[in-house]
């Protein structure tokens, strides 16, 4: 079976003799879900023999690779490190054009700088969409209005916006996860639990705002099974109808057809069960997570024998293929 693999990262490798790029967290902060980064760092920066050579191993045909750093660079340096990162991704892909495709790092922190950013990724270096992290610019959500021309260029450009976590607000992470030792605080309010509530919260706000009434053919990825969505997306119609917002629809409307969600390393059979019931086969997309996560476990999902062959296949390429042109 063709797999594709659609939120897969890269950490771009120090340039000799220069400092670490400003803002950068170190690879070696958490110790999340055994990442295979902890204990081979290649695996994170190299785009040739070693990664292909995993791939291989993991029968991974493709990966939509980005790098999920581009919130965490601040204004004076974001615009360059974002064009360098790029460059440097899309450098890959053309050595390697049938086993990379690329999302886009945009810098938020230099809100005109986003929309240009964009078109030039897409229509020069020929990616697939953009990857941007929760809490933009610190607290920010994407429907606030210094967003709106890198809202509409992806409409244009008809490519998506994959929503990707980030760790929340110093002030959340006090009020809701403290009173643990640090590293079930950092597990906690990050990859445990808190970060996929933070993306949640962060989509459903652009529902609400009305961003997809502005922009109907706007998509958006969420990984991780959808950040918690699909679970609710009853309750959101009984509890917040469209006339609360002044919305054209109810908002499980939006999330059946403003969003796609991954897998993003989590294995589980009955997640994706769920939602193909609640969301339906042709918007959900296998992605590893690779190298902040294991695809160890992936078998389950490729063979899960509750979900038909013609809807695995989507899940394993077909919608990936559909969404991004590839």
């Amino acid at each position: 079976m063709k797999i594709i693999a659609a939120e897969e990262h890269f950490v771009m490798p120090p340039k000799p003799g220069a400092p670490a790029p400003k803002g950068l967290p170190p690879l070696e902060q958490g110790t999340m879900l055994g990442a295979p980064w902890l204990t081979n760092p290649a695996c994170a920066m190299d785009l040739d023999d070693v990664r292909i050579g995993i791939m291989d191993q993991d029968g991974v045909t493709m990966q939509v690779l980005s790098t999920p750093f581009g919130q965490v660079w601040p204004a004076e340096v974001a615009v360059q490190n974002c064009k360098e990162a790029n460059d440097f991704l899309a450098a890959a892909i053309k050595r390697h054009p049938d086993r990379f495709a690329g999302f886009a790092a945009i810098p938020t922190a230099v809100p005109e700088a986003c929309a240009p950013e964009l078109e030039r990724a897409v229509k020069e270096l020929g990616f697939v969409g953009c990857l941007i992290g929760n809490r933009v610019n610190g607290t920010k959500f994407l429907d606030d209005p210094e967003f709106e021309d890198l809202l509409a260029a992806c409409e244009k450009l008809d490519v998506p916006i994959y929503l990707h976590p980030g760790a929340p607000p110093a002030e959340i992470t006090a009020l809701c996860y403290s009173g643990f030792n640090d590293e079930m605080v950092s597990a906690y309010s990050r990859y445990g639990m808190g970060w996929h509530t933070d993306v949640g919260l962060h989509m459903l706000h652009m529902v609400m705002s009305g961003v997809f009434d502005r922009h109907p053919d706007l998509q958006m990825i969420l990984g991780h099974w959808g950040e918690l969505l699909p679970y609710y997306v009853d309750r959101f119609d009984t509890a917040m109808p469209k006339e609360f917002a002044g919305l054209k629809h109810n908002p499980s409307y939006y999330l059946r057809n403003n969003m796609y969600v991954t897998s993003s390393g989590i294995q589980s059979p009955e997640c994706f069960e769920f939602c193909v019931k609640v969301l339906g086969a042709d918007r959900i997309i296998y992605s590893a997570d690779y190298p902040f996560a294991s695809v160890e476990g992936a078998d389950k999902l490729f063979n899960c024998p509750s979900i038909s062959k013609e809807d695995r296949e989507k899940f394993a390429h077909g919608n990936a293929e559909r969404l991004f042109k590839l």
